[in-house]
């Protein structure tokens, strides 16, 4: 992103815990820039991605099982528009291609949960098993009701 700031070709402001190196598939450069009115930055010519179909592609081999003709097409076809060679199905072999494909687009947290592999995946970066699956309530949304906060958290 340095880089990119020095060559004019975007802006970068250092932010907490700074590395100088981001995910470059969904960072707008200043050719992303319109004339349109109202604020720039709101009007990036880049479009916001909100399902691919690698993902729908891969969610529907997983749910079939990871077995079977039609999830092994499913993982071909994801695999092949990038000039991957096929390997056979299994949850596995989702599992790695889902965290190759959809790298950055904010995927990871929830499919680990959902494989019930976030508390050993995790458990460096503090997660909590029985705890962080959920997140909390805010309190201001507590107030005045009956609700009661997730487990795990104080009120």
């Amino acid at each position: 992103m340095k880089k990119l700031a020095a060559n004019g070709e975007a802006s970068y402001i250092e932010g907490y815990m700074n590395t100088g190196y981001f995910f470059k598939k969904f960072t707008p450069t200043m050719a992303d820039v319109t004339s349109l009115g109202g604020d720039a930055v709101l009007n990036y010519k880049e479009d916001s991605y909100l399902i691919r179909l690698a993902d729908t592609y891969l969610m529907e081999a997983e749910a079939l099982g990871a077995t079977g003709a039609r999830a092994q097409a499913l993982l071909d076809a994801v695999r092949a528009r990038v000039g991957l060679a096929s390997v056979p199905v299994s949850l596995e072999a989702i599992k790695s291609e889902r965290r190759l494909e959809l790298a950055g687009e904010g995927f990871r947290f929830w499919d680990l949960i959902r494989w019930g592999d976030a508390a050993t995946r995790l458990a460096g970066k503090g997660f909590t098993a029985n705890k962080n699956e959920i997140f909390p309530i805010p309190n201001k949304e507590l107030l005045g009701t009956l609700l009661v906060q997730n487990p795990g958290y104080n009120q």
